[in-house]
């Protein structure tokens, strides 16, 4: 059959970065009775008085995952230790803002490109002495550890976050489309080659440009042009322009955005538009306005975080049984192809400077993210925390909400992630300079060549504002650390 063929010559290019998950590991649930022992220890030695509160900053989609079905997690967790989670709803902003405003936050969520402005503005605490002195390390084991915690969790050498949310990139494509032996003829005839997942960003563009039906309902793509996240779906572009992956900076700190590479990421970014629904570049069309799109059958690709596979599969979805996740396309650079993936978005957890409890919000974490109450918590309906652990991807009640498959290419992926945003001091600058330009030009305004000419200035204008010295010593922090990862 079709459907047989394509899956297995998909999951074939994925499978393998999951199928050496065998290595031993401590067993599920000593992380969470290690940190349930020390609460007890506080609390027996006078530290921390019984019936203590714990104020928990979580925005919306968090509550559900985070506090268990029913509040079963919670429930559980104040019962093993009598420490009271009281949780305040937390605006859907940057978490900088949040964390300046509210001041009696213990714990908070923040997302990984967050970090170094977080740390460079003195709102949120080193978490490694509290590491050292309880004797934990974020595993990263294949059985049950954390998937990619260096990326997770720290700033240059500073560990500052929990890991609890794995945002990598997806690519989302209609299966029942591309398996459907007429398109495959057609497709074959008008391209001269097989309709088959794109391997290159050149062939994801030929096929949303083929399946671009605006007259019959069918848009080819539903990526996100929004300005708030336009460097989500820009940066996995850029980073696969160049072997063994393009930088944004040189040693200097001077950009690296006008180079070919970088101008060509930027018209792959740009051509998608013409392929997507009206609106796409209007503000606030963020997931919200493409992922719904998608489920109702009205697109034929879209990009997004494993999140987007909860709303294809389940029920009243009108692709469920209908789509894929396929790995993301790459450039062919020296006759290979280079592919290169980010974080985006993320949820991981962070113990604000000012917590007043910040040895209980850490235990807490380490309790929450537990490879066996984690489990729990992600399998979760109606919350947006994704698998973060290697266990929960062989977990059946996670497997029924994302689907195997997805959760196999989901695995892959992380071999070939890079950091979120910058690594630097000023992040959320240098990322509102690349959004607004990448705009301008997916509006229309200015074109690819002039987008990143002026992003490559304001990006000098900031680094001489914050100190070029110190962001030349962060960057080469930052390239020490990820920089031959291929």
């Amino acid at each position: 059959m079709p459907s047989r063929r394509f899956l297995v010559l998909l999951l074939a290019t994925v499978l393998g970065a999951i199928g050496a998950l065998a290595a031993p590991a401590a067993s599920a649930g000593e992380q969470a009775y290690k940190a349930v022992a020390a609460v007890r220890k506080l609390i027996a030695s006078g530290q921390v008085p019984a019936g203590s509160r714990l104020t928990l900053g979580f925005k919306q989609g968090n509550v559900n995952a985070f506090l268990g079905s029913e509040l079963a997690l919670q429930k559980e967790w104040e019962s093993l230790t009598g420490i009271v989670l009281d949780v305040h709803i937390v605006p859907q902003q940057p978490i900088r803002e949040t964390l300046r405003s509210t001041p009696d936050i213990d714990i908070a969520v923040a997302r990984n490109h967050e970090y170094p402005d977080l740390l460079a503005d003195g709102l949120i605490t080193e978490i490694g002495p509290f590491m050292a002195e309880y004797g934990y390390r974020f595993d990263d084991n294949t059985t049950e550890g954390y998937i990619r915690p260096e990326l997770q969790s720290k700033v240059g050498e500073r560990t500052v976050a929990i890991p609890a949310d794995g945002d990598v990139v997806l690519l989302y494509l209609r299966r029942d489309l591309m398996e459907d032996p007429q398109e495959q003829a057609a497709f074959r005839k008008t391209t001269g080659h097989a309709l088959a997942p794109p391997k290159t960003w050149t062939e994801y563009e030929e096929l949303v440009r083929f399946f671009h039906r605006p007259a019959q309902g069918l848009y080819g793509a539903g990526e996100e042009r929004d300005e708030e996240g336009a460097w989500m779906y820009w940066t996995p572009r850029f980073l696969s322009s160049a072997a063994p992956h393009a930088e944004l900076f040189d040693e200097q700190m001077r950009p690296r955005l006008t180079t070919p590479g970088a101008i060509a990421a930027t018209e792959s970014y740009l051509a998608l538009v013409k392929y997507s629904p009206p609106g796409i570049t209007d503000p606030g069309r963020n997931y919200n306005f493409t992922l719904p799109l998608f489920a109702q059958g009205k697109t034929f690709a879209t990009m997004n975080t494993i999140a987007a596979a909860r709303m294809f599969n389940a029920e009243g979805s009108a692709v469920r049984g209908k789509f894929v996740a396929a790995p993301l396309p790459g450039s062919r650079v020296d006759n290979r192809i280079v592919r290169h993936n980010t974080l985006i978005y993320g949820n991981n957890l962070v113990i604000p400077k000012s917590a007043r409890n910040a040895r209980l919000a850490f235990l807490y974490a380490m309790w929450l993210t537990d490879p066996d109450v984690s489990t729990r918590s992600i399998g979760v309906a109606g919350g947006f925390t994704d698998p973060y652990r290697w266990n929960h991807l062989r977990d059946a009640r996670i497997r029924k909400i994302y689907t195997p498959e997805v959760l196999a290419v989901f695995g892959a992926e992380w071999a070939v992630t890079q950091p979120a945003g910058t690594g630097l001091r000023g992040d959320a600058q240098y990322l509102a300079a690349l959004d607004r330009n990448l705009t301008a030009a997916a509006r229309g305004e200015i074109g690819a060549q002039e987008a990143m000419s002026r992003t490559s200035a304001e990006w000098e204008q900031i680094t001489e504002k914050l100190g070029r010295a110190e962001q030349i010593r962060q960057w080469a922090e930052f390239r020490r650390e990820f920089g031959n990862r291929q």
